[in-house]
């Protein structure tokens, strides 16, 4: 895991105007240029994982429905933007990826209900490249990955939380489930630090993850407050701390 550390990593894949966030096009590119990327997984009506950040298809493809409600029929035939790109499965972007550029895979659960996400992810870590890693906002998310998954680095995300309610908006940034998950990492937006808990929280053995990054400016404020950071819309100048 010592790689989040030293390397920035593409958020939702090395994506610009051409190469939609999350899709296929990105991560070439991201695999291309040697680049570790993060993106999103979440879970169709039937059960496939897929990748798309939003709980709604609205944002990248003009259709809004729930992903959740959807099956992946109706998911993949769906494009991204006014791109020929479709969203791709879980299984496409390892494929693509191939171990060749490290990973961090956000689980995204929007329901409390069953474990289906967490084991279609586990069940396709499993054998794949030792150094990627798995994160999510959801503390009860990150404990059953610990669990599936107990030899891989496990992170825990939190930030702002704009869209939970106050009470878990309160909670989700103290991030108190912690002392119960024991993550190996913290991802926290870079706009809400410094920030006492993810201070807190952050450890020799417990880095800190800042994002977004967006240009040179917030690259520098991410290197004096977080031991590594996710970036978008930007290349990162190298420094000291990022050099492989």
């Amino acid at each position: 895991m010592t790689w989040l550390t030293r390397l920035p990593v593409a958020h939702r894949g090395l994506h610009d105007a051409v190469r939609p966030e999350n899709s296929l096009a990105a991560f070439r590119y991201a695999v291309e240029q040697g680049v570790p990327v993060e993106f999103d997984v979440q879970l169709t009506a039937d059960g496939h994982p897929v990748v798309l950040h939003d709980a709604t298809t609205m944002c990248m493809t003009g259709t809004d429905a729930p992903v959740r409600d959807l099956t992946l029929a109706d998911v993949t035939a769906l494009r991204l933007h006014d791109t020929d790109e479709r969203v791709p499965t879980l299984d496409d972007v390892l494929a693509t990826i191939d171990g060749r550029v490290h990973a961090v895979v956000d689980v995204r659960r929007w329901t409390i209900g069953d474990d289906r996400l967490e084991r279609a992810v586990a069940d396709r870590l499993r054998g794949y490249d030792p150094d990627t890693v798995a994160q999510s906002f959801d503390p009860i998310a990150v404990r059953r990955l610990r669990r599936l998954m107990p030899d891989r680095a496990i992170g825990q995300a939190s930030g702002s939380l704009r869209s939970a309610g106050p009470v878990f908006r309160t909670l989700g940034r103290m991030m108190l489930t912690n002392a119960l998950t024991r993550p190996d990492y913290v991802a926290f937006e870079l706009a809400e630090l410094p920030n006492r808990w993810a201070t807190f929280w952050r450890t020799a053995n417990r880095p800190l993850i800042a994002y977004t990054v967006h240009d040179e400016t917030e690259q520098r404020r991410a290197g004096e407050l977080a031991d590594g950071f996710f970036f978008s819309g930007y290349r990162p100048f190298r420094t000291e701390k990022t050099v492989p």
